[in-house]
């Protein structure tokens, strides 16, 4: 190790007098790498308070930087557990960039001191936000390569989640509302999504399978319950409690080991995976497979039956050999009109021909091949086929089943059943039968069709700007390649080639550019080739070429004073034609232009900001033609950033935030000039509902732009006397806006009117959660702060439960959202302490249990006394045994896995609580559906328990290990293995 010098205390105070500045802490920091500055530095605090996210008051997010956390890395080799001590003691924060860092530093360490990080790296797994999450993938690699499995092992648990689809509330709606339509039965199909989907095929091939060779049964677990998770977000409440095993695996997963698509989606990956932890477990650890068959035949859904048969048929044994036999003999489906599954039919067809005779009796196996000859039944047949029904079809597909049915067991064949399989198979007729045959999906080959331009690019760059004009107005034969019907020869294609030209012959000369654009732009008789231009222009400016900027806003200017066609009847309109052409596509690409010149990377110039005022103005004041139609308007929001004058409505803000960037004083008086124009009664195009939805989204940014004005027209945004447009405007404040207490009493009557209107702010049809639910989060962080009391007169927060009485459901929500903002918050007054407490014994009273079991997160609020968590949770257990059996199965509302990791995290200095609570929580165990427990955790529990001096507390423990054997949690026996 080099020879440091100790830095005087001198030395070290004038340092940190000097690094005041947080760009002067990076460069100190990030430079800083004596590690004998570690202990002076951390006992002035420097390494205690690691920064949360920022919330800016225009919306956006801001992630910082630690500095600190520079000179850590660059010192970790040095003084490895200094390091680690001083990182483990840093509080949970909500910034991922701090996690980010913490990450760099267990990558440099090797071995158990880097596992040693592991705690950091699971909140880091857990956040809501997240930034670098391809990363994760690098620490379980490190943690692999340096056999820290156990660690490797939790990371992965993490990393191979799913998370239920985010429609699912929304697509519940729609299927209650149309129970008996097909076609939304299809649409409304629950698509559950990795937790990183990102990377998550690279997550598993990369990291999972690696470590499943060290840990194949570990791993095997771990992905059961993944995939069983994963399947279960796939289903509705109603489709699991029918018992059914169905899990449609043979259409999305068609081979547990191999891919069987060009493009596997991620729950195909997650199969694969398993698979191969599986197969490793055979060829590994031979004690285990008993084990692991168990866990399987534990699961519901079919995928881990199929997973069974294709491991007995790697595996044809003597310990495998009754498993094989009991899926042939208790098989039920010999005699449908339903080939073998493929898995199935492979397991039978090599356990035939590994024991022969000696796997089924001969007695057994005639009463399959009986079954199977008597089977496709003609009654079905002729129903299943209707007019189409033939005695000759009838017998020829008979046929065919009966070989399909009898091909796995042909080495066991005998006699006449024999003879009689020989017979079909001689059949020239037939054609061969082989395992894929038995795929319930067939392959089919196609092609994808392509464009071409009649003339490349280099062609048309040799024709003079008056051909090039000429020829581009002039041709529109389309057709197709004749030596490729695949390849379309067409205008889109030759706009494209077009667009190649104009970008790098015509811009480049100022000559060329003034004769298209400011000579002969009325020349152009196809908007297409307008709208290539303004691409080409595009281009140029997010390369930071502004030199003809304003020349080319000008441009824009003309194009977008063609307005946006009223569809007739009898006339089609097409940007492609010469007569009767559309604009909209044109006017739309000048809207994108303009979005991205106000974007912060591209960072204009403000000398533009008169023209771009003035697109905007005309954008936002014109005739639209998808908004001023009358069309059915669910989801408002999505209709108006889908259409140039409602997304021209949301560049408005952008471009009093751009102006703002280059002069933080000045005010942007363009805003509130052209939304008093939208404004006005008299208005030409008055607003429409999407309209206000956008406005709602923006008020927050609106007031941080122009406070005095946005009081003064508050009520232009929130129109009460318009209710659909009052709830699509306040409903989309209450989305996209976070709570603000500069702003809470210039709305406090819109959400006294919101509470008054709550059934008419459930009919906002918008992806996410619902706004009921987001109402009264709000209206909790108002009452938080002290805006009102918490009950009677004045209490918006009573007045929610009172209106949300008849679903309970929205109490839950609110509860649970409580418990994740206290685990998110560092540190607490005890004014808000008192506060949370108010709240909390208030909701004990109304004693609703569905609201209460919510409470895990609380359990990890740090910003709580452990005791006070503690008694809280026990009184809550208390209310909870009236639970009937159908609640504590909702897997959804209830999560023990993450309320036993929080015991036991409380376990020191708390023994006797944490083990009252987890006696208390057993009780309910037998109620429980698809339980896991985490042994460790909850042998620690009980070990504590038992070694406890207070009586009550050793009764608390053995009542807690009785409940759990008595559940078949067998491994509870021994407590200290």
């Amino acid at each position: 190790m080099k020879s440091w010098k100790k830095p005087t205390t001198e030395i070290i105070e004038r340092a940190l007098a000097l690094v005041k500045k947080e760009t002067d802490r990076q460069y100190f920091f990030s430079r800083l790498k004596n590690p004998r500055w570690i202990q002076p530095l951390s006992e002035r605090g420097c390494f205690k308070s690691p920064p949360d996210i920022r919330y800016l008051p225009d919306g956006h997010v801001q992630y910082p930087f630690w500095p600190e956390l520079q000179y850590l890395e660059n010192i970790c080799k040095d003084a490895p557990e200094e390091v680690i001590q001083l990182v483990l003691q840093l509080p949970a924060v909500d910034n991922p960039r701090v996690y980010d860092s913490i990450l760099d530093i267990a990558l440099e360490l090797d071995g158990e001191q880097s596992a040693q990080l592991k705690p950091k790296m699971l909140e880091y797994a857990k956040l809501e936000h997240q930034l670098s999450h391809y990363r994760y993938l690098e620490l379980l690699t490190h943690w692999i390569a340096e056999n820290q499995n156990e660690a490797a092992l939790e990371l992965a648990n993490i990393l191979v989640q799913f998370d239920p689809d985010p429609r699912a509330e929304e697509k519940q709606k729609q299927r209650r509302e149309n129970p008996t339509d097909p076609t939304i039965s299809i649409m409304t199909l629950l698509t559950p999504v990795p937790r990183f989907n990102d990377n998550y095929d690279e997550i598993l091939n990369e990291g999972v399978r690696p470590l499943a060779e060290k840990e194949p049964y570990q791993v095997a677990c771990m992905l059961i319950e993944a995939t069983a998770s994963m399947i279960r977000f796939g289903k509705y409440q109603d489709d699991l409690e029918s018992g059914r095993s169905h899990d449609s695996s043979e259409t999305w997963c068609q081979r547990l080991n191999k891919q069987s698509r060009d493009y596997p989606d991620s729950g195909e990956t997650l199969v694969y995976t398993l698979t191969y932890a599986c197969e490793k477990v055979y060829e590994q650890s031979p004690a285990l497979v008993t084990a692991l068959d168990d866990f399987l035949r534990n699961q519901r859904w079919d995928v881990f039956k199929r997973l069974r048969q294709h491991l007995y048929a790697l595996h044809p044994g003597e310990q495998t050999k009754p498993w094989i036999r009991e899926l042939i003999l208790t098989h039920g489906d010999y005699e449908k009109w339903k080939e073998h599954p493929y898995e199935f039919q492979r397991m039978i067809r090599l356990a035939c021909e590994h024991f022969g005779a000696e796997l089924l009796t001969e007695d057994e196996r005639t009463q399959i091949f009986d079954t199977i000859l008597n089977g496709l039944s003609k009654e079905y047949y002729r129903e299943w086929m209707g007019e189409k029904f033939t005695e000759t079809g009838f017998e020829q597909d008979r046929r065919y089943f009966h070989r399909m049915q009898l091909r796995p067991f042909v080495s066991v064949l005998f006699g006449e059943y024999a003879d009689y399989f020989q017979e079909l198979k001689n059949d020239e007729t037939a054609e061969e039968i082989v395992d894929e045959s038995y795929s319930p999906i067939s392959k089919s080959e196609g092609g994808t069709v392509t464009s071409r331009s009649p003339k490349s690019p280099d062609e048309l760059s040799k024709l003079s700007d008056q051909e090039l004009l000429d020829y581009i107005n002039e041709w529109q034969d389309e057709y197709r390649d004749k030596d490729n019907w695949l390849i379309e020869i067409n205008i889109s294609a030759l706009a494209g080639a077009f667009q190649s030209v104009f970008t790098e012959s015509i811009i480049p000369d100022d000559d060329r550019l003034e004769f298209w654009i400011e000579k002969n732009s009325e020349q152009i008789k196809r908007p297409i080739y307008v709208r290539s231009m303004i691409q080409a222009m595009h281009i140029r400016v997010k390369e930071g070429n502004f030199e003809q900027l304003n020349r080319w806003l000008d441009f824009c200017k003309w194009v977008i004073s063609h307005s946006d066609e009223e569809h007739e009847e009898d006339i089609i309109r097409s940007e492609t034609f010469w007569e009767n052409p559309s604009w909209r596509y044109s006017r739309r690409a000048v809207l994108t232009f303009a979005e991205d010149c106000l974007k912060e990377e591209v960072n204009v110039p403000l000398s533009t900001r008169k023209r771009l005022a003035e697109i905007l103005e005309m954008l936002c004041t014109q005739f639209d033609w998808a908004l001023n139609q009358e069309l059915n308007q669910d989801n408002p929001l999505t209709k108006a950033i889908n259409c140039t004058r409602g997304l021209a409505l949301e560049n408005l803000v952008n471009f009093g935030l751009w102006v703002r960037r280059h002069d933080d004083k000045t005010e942007v008086s363009e805003i509130t000039t052209i939304l008093e124009k939208r404004f006005n009664s008299e208005a030409e195009y008055p607003l429409t509902i999407p309209e206000y939805a956008i406005l709602g989204m923006r008020y927050g940014q609106i007031f941080g732009l122009d406070e005095a004005w946005s009081i003064d027209h508050k009520s232009d945004f929130f129109l009460k006397n318009n209710i659909p447009a009052w709830v699509a405007s306040f409903g989309n404040f209450l989305r996209y806006n976070h709570p603000y207490k500069q702003i809470f009493d210039i709305v406090h009557d819109d959400f006294e009117f919101a509470l008054e209107h709550l059934d008419r702010l459930k009919e906002q049809k918008q992806s996410g959660r619902e706004l009921t639910d987001i109402l009264g989060e709000h209206l909790f962080i108002y009452y938080f702060w002290n805006a009102y009391r918490l009950t009677g007169e004045g209490s918006l927060l009573e007045c929610f439960y009172q209106k949300s009485n008849g679903e309970r459901e929205h109490w839950a929500t609110l509860f649970g959202y409580v418990g994740r903002f206290l685990r998110n918050t560092r540190e607490l007054d005890e004014g808000l302490k008192d506060r949370i407490n108010d709240f909390f014994k208030w909701r004990l009273e109304v004693a609703e249990p569905i609201e209460l079991r919510e409470f895990n997160f609380w359990l990890e609020a740090k910003c709580l006394e452990a005791q006070w968590r503690l008694d809280a949770y026990s009184k809550i257990l208390d209310v909870l045994k009236v639970l009937d059996v159908g609640q504590w199965k909702d897997q959804r509302a209830w999560s023990l896995i993450d309320v036993l990791r929080s015991l036991h995290a409380l376990l020191p200095g708390h023994t006797a609580q944490v083990v009252e609570c987890f006696a208390k929580l057993t009780d309910f165990i037998d109620n429980i559906d698809a339980i896991y427990i985490k042994t460790d955790q909850a042998k620690a529990i009980l070990r504590a328990g038992f070694k406890h001096d207070d009586g009550s507390m050793r009764e608390n423990a053995r009542r807690a290990r009785e409940n759990l054997l008595r559940n078949g949690q067998f491994s509870f026996l021994d407590l200290n293995d």
